[in-house]
């Protein structure tokens, strides 16, 4: 069984200036998918697309994100990490930007029906596609200027300004769809990233291109790194932690609707509430919790896959909505425990030259499970039993948590003490 591979000494300094762009465009990428969340069910019905169509469109565009995000970090470790951020979050600016223009064309009776759909997907398909160069590249600069001991707390904060901004959306998304309609928010977000992107170009330092082989870094090496023993736990577990939560995700509205028995507005605004305390949960973890815990990765991934269990099984037994909200709450701080464990872990299992690479197969398996989560969510529920879903996502907690307990080469993997808590306010 190989070592962890040795990481640098001293690696390159960052300004907490530095950190607070990198935290600054992923709060704004958590926010705008946040958004798309409450304003996609009424906007299919307005533009007549059936429910089922808004499932496969984010589907569609995780499988491109599960590919292109390995070419996107392996390609940061050729040419840097700064111009593969600013063109991940310029790619996000135009994905948002094309899909409101659609909408507005779909409102207004120029498109319709599948021509309508299919400029829906390719429009968010530029996301999938470019939009994922970002959060690799953006993980591989933290890497880059943090020894390991720093590592699993800075892209904990990467994690939980994602998580903000996730929490923040759909409060913005109620105020701006309210005011200015159904596609303003799109618009909004579009400018938004497109500020982002120019900001991370101007002045985001990167005084030297990451340390890399002689040779040109290659697509397909992100993939061999995938099956190296030392990462490939690591991905494993991460492929299940995704396909965890696009189930719940995606059912937990409609598990809400049917137990509680209220629809409409009454549903959104009860499922909002879920949504945001389970956000807050996995924001107040990475921020509160993890930079004082001294624990290893594996441990990390085991009380996360726990917690997620224990908050599976209260769902399951809910029939109030204080219950249903306290079982997001121990969702959310279960994923918050788990995510940082599995993505710090796989960072410092590799070498410097590798911390692109990395993270780029790190980004891709988070969205891989959203392109099989249709099937384990939305069919399980409509096909088999409303609770299918809950009793897959607790089979498959319970799994992961018995990987990370046995798996000798997770454990290998130490956290060693963190340093004082980095607070991306400051």
């Amino acid at each position: 069984m190989a070592a962890p591979s040795p990481q640098p000494a001293a690696p390159a300094p960052a300004s907490g200036g530095s950190y607070r762009l990198l935290y600054v465009s992923l709060l704004v990428v958590g926010a705008g998918n946040s958004m798309l969340q409450p304003l996609l069910p009424p906007l299919a019905r307005e533009l007549g697309l059936p429910d089922a169509s808004l499932g496969w469109i984010f589907s569609l565009s995780a499988l491109f994100w599960v590919f292109a995000s390995p070419f996107w970090g392996r390609r940061s470790d050729d040419v840097g990490r700064k111009p593969i951020i600013a063109l991940g979050m310029a790619a996000y600016a135009a994905s948002m930007g094309l899909f409101a223009i659609v909408v507005i064309i779909g409102l207004n009776g120029l498109l319709s029906g599948a021509a309508l759909f299919a400029c829906l997907i390719l429009a968010r398909a530029i996301f999938g596609a470019v939009g994922s160069a970002a959060s690799p590249a953006s993980q591989a600069y933290v890497a880059d200027r943090s020894t390991p001991a720093q590592r699993t707390e800075r892209i904990a904060a990467l994690t939980a300004a994602f998580a903000l901004g996730a929490t923040m959306g759909p409060a913005i998304c109620a105020v701006l769809a309210g005011r200015f309609g159904l596609v303003f928010p799109l618009i909004f977000t579009c400018v938004l990233a497109g500020a982002s992107a120019w900001t991370i170009w101007r002045f985001l330092p990167e005084p030297e291109k990451p340390s890399a082989p002689p040779e040109r870094a290659r697509w397909i090496d992100s993939w061999r790194l995938a099956s190296d023993d030392r990462l490939a736990p690591f991905l494993i577990y991460g492929f299940g932690l995704s396909i965890l939560g696009g189930t719940i995700q995606q059912t937990y509205t409609l598990y809400l609707m049917d137990r509680l028995d209220v629809t409409g507005r009454a549903a959104a605004e009860q499922a909002s509430a879920g949504f945001m305390v389970g956000a807050l949960a996995l924001l107040a973890t990475q921020m509160a919790l993890i930079p004082r815990l001294h624990w290893k990765s594996s441990t990390f991934m085991i009380a996360g896959a726990a917690v997620l269990s224990a908050g599976i099984v209260l769902q399951m037994l809910a029939t109030t909505l204080g219950a249903l909200v306290v079982s997001q709450f121990l969702q959310g701080a279960g994923f918050g425990l788990a995510r940082p464990g599995f993505a710090g872990g796989a960072s410092m299992s590799v070498r410097p030259h590798e911390q692109g690479a990395a993270a780029g197969l790190v980004v891709a398996v988070n969205g891989a499970g959203f392109v099989i989560s249709p099937i384990t969510g939305g069919v399980a529920y409509d096909y088999l039993h409303p609770l299918a879903p809950l009793a897959i996502s607790l089979a498959l907690a319970l799994i992961m948590a018995l990987f990370a307990s046995r798996s000798r080469r997770l454990k290998h993997i130490e956290s060693a003490p963190p340093p004082p808590s980095i607070d991306p306010t400051n």
